[in-house]
């Protein structure tokens, strides 16, 4: 593989890594919709003046996996970019 194969290749994982990123910045967006919408309608039941509001389980875990995901991107993108320079 030339050098210049190689970074078109290189390229091409580039850009997939931006789409997913972009994808798991995103759906971190819609759990944050969503744990706003289960806070909003627990206001509206009086829930949220007797203690703390439920929240499911799962949520907390999906942000946790989420943002440990989002991490690994960046670790990602870093080691590309060391790569790169190398180059």
């Amino acid at each position: 593989m030339s050098l210049h194969e190689l970074r078109a290749s290189l390229g091409v994982v580039r850009s997939g890594l931006t789409d997913t990123a972009a994808q798991a910045a995103h759906a971190r967006e819609l759990l944050e919709d969503y744990r706003r919408a289960l806070l909003s309608a627990q206001s509206g039941t009086g829930t949220a003046t007797s203690g703390e509001p439920w929240l499911p389980p799962p949520l907390a875990r999906a942000f946790d996996q989420l943002d440990e995901h989002i991490a690994q991107l960046g670790n990602v993108e870093s080691a590309l970019n060391q790569y790169e320079a190398r180059l």
